[in-house]
């Protein structure tokens, strides 16, 4: 019996692997062939909006994207206390994922024009030979050394305490006791001004039943330059007079370092995270969430 239970076990285990070796691999194949379209750049929420990922490539897409942004705060602090550049096997055995992973996210990293120059790649190996510090440190300054876009449902909603464009203070305590939806913006961003009129009829039909929806606009962290006359002029435009702050480095760490706009969290009254969203999506969604989380409404 206990030789039937270890076989059993055995079994189990090898499937795990090969589920997740098949969502890797059907996740590398999009990311390259999305890069081969785009000149080396990656969307992330075009692909984790992708109806044909399954939940566990999803999942898989997820972890990468978080991986992305702790890459170079691993290769800062391996050099720094080594005086060596960690290998490819070094950073896939620190993440728990294969060199092909580590291979396509140092491609990302290269080839991005958005992302600075951060090391230097052995054109044969595809090691990384050097490494500019100067230009991680100014990463990790600016973007942070950790993202997370995975694992909010059942959490709490982080606290925060931010300015409202009125001057106003706002907490995650005054969201208490009521469902709520946290939505992270900024002025000009394509999908926020797509899906402003969604919340702002959320807003209508739900409001006076008690759901409260924060905007936070993230233009004085991302170094946006518009002033709250424009910030207002582009909520006037969408209909939208839910409350609205100014996110700051502090609020935009409690939530996971927010890279993606526009990114959404629905509450329910305990203060429990009940849907993350991350880019547009379309009113029935929205609306789903929005009746999960607040009371009173049929």
């Amino acid at each position: 019996m206990r030789r039937m239970i270890v076989i059993a076990l055995c079994l189990w285990m090898a499937a795990a692997v090969v589920a997740q070796s098949q969502a890797e691999m059907g996740v590398l194949k999009e990311i390259q062939n999305m890069m081969k379209e785009s000149g080396g750049q990656v969307t992330f929420s075009a692909l984790v909006n992708n109806d044909r990922f399954s939940a566990e490539q999803k999942k898989f897409l997820a972890r990468l994207y978080e991986i992305f942004f702790q890459i170079p705060s691993v290769l800062k602090s391996e050099f720094e206390s080594t005086g060596e550049v960690p290998s490819r096997q070094d950073l896939a055995a620190n993440f728990g994922i294969t060199t092909a992973s580590v291979d396509l996210l140092l491609a990302v990293m290269k080839r991005d024009p958005r992302v600075p120059a951060m090391f230097t790649l052995d054109s044969s190996s595809g090691e990384i030979v050097s490494l500019n510090m100067d230009n991680i440190n100014g990463f990790l300054e600016q973007r942070g050394a950790s993202v997370k876009v995975t694992s909010w449902e059942g959490e709490p909603l982080p606290d925060f305490q931010l300015t409202t464009l009125d001057g106003e203070t706002i907490s995650g305590d005054d969201l208490k006791g009521s469902g709520s939806l946290v939505y992270f913006w900024f002025t000009g961003c394509p999908p926020c001004g797509r899906i402003s009129p969604h919340l702002a009829k959320l807003d209508e039909m739900y409001g006076e039943k008690g759901f409260r929806i924060v905007g936070v606009n993230a233009d004085k962290v991302l170094g946006i330059t518009a002033d709250d006359a424009q910030r207002r002029g582009y909520l006037d435009k969408h209909g939208i007079d839910f409350v609205n702050a100014h996110l700051n480095e502090s609020a935009r760490k409690a939530f996971g370092g927010i890279q993606i706009f526009p990114t959404l969290f629905f509450a329910d009254s305990s203060g429990t995270i009940v849907a993350h969203f991350i880019n547009y999506q379309d009113f029935e969604v929205l609306d789903s969430a929005a009746r999960k989380v607040a009371t009173g409404i049929n």
